[in-house]
């Protein structure tokens, strides 16, 4: 006979994980709606700025909605932007007739809701990988000579191949100096 108690916590997860899923459903409800009014106040933005233009819009900002802070307003734009609401609303001056039934990952991004992706970039310490940004010839280069001295030791060139590629890498090396 088994002296331990037995446990049974299922019930009592299910009922949390029941009561979990109802509350994220209503919290990915407020928040498409919270989205789309943003976008929407993005997409009036827009247009009260494109009617301004770009001399009075300031100053009609610090005059109209001074208690709204400017890169909040930046955000509103830029999801608008992003989104297919710009496209869809009137040029009459009223509110857009339909807002999207999710927010879409820019208009999210352009929020500051979630987080836009970071760009990684390879370590600059590490000869194998690439990292040329603006001149792709340059690794390519590199990537060629590194397999080429794999194959063939620098050390056992000829001097003849030796001398002509020294020649003509002499204006990376003067490049190299002016940076």
């Amino acid at each position: 006979m088994n002296d331990q108690l037995e446990l049974n916590f299922a019930p009592q997860i299910r009922d949390a994980h029941q009561e979990a899923m109802k509350l994220a459903d209503v919290a990915k409800e407020y928040a498409t709606l919270a989205v789309s009014k943003a976008v929407e106040c993005g997409g009036l933005l827009l247009q009260q700025k494109t009617s301004l233009g770009n001399a009075s819009w300031t100053e009609w900002l610090q005059q109209h909605l001074p208690d709204i802070p400017n890169e909040v307003l930046a955000r509103y734009m830029r999801a608008a932007k992003l989104s297919s609401l710009v496209s869809q609303a009137p040029t009459d001056g009223a509110a857009p007739a339909s807002l999207p039934e999710a927010p879409n990952k820019q208009a999210l991004m352009a929020l500051g809701i979630i987080p836009s992706p970071e760009i990684k970039q390879p370590s600059l310490l590490d000869p194998q990988r690439g990292w040329v940004r603006y001149v792709r010839f340059i690794d390519g280069f590199r990537k060629w000579f590194n397999k080429r001295i794999e194959d063939e030791p620098l050390n056992t060139w000829d001097e003849q191949p030796r001398r002509l590629l020294k020649n003509e890498l002499r204006w990376i090396a003067e490049l190299y100096q002016r940076l």
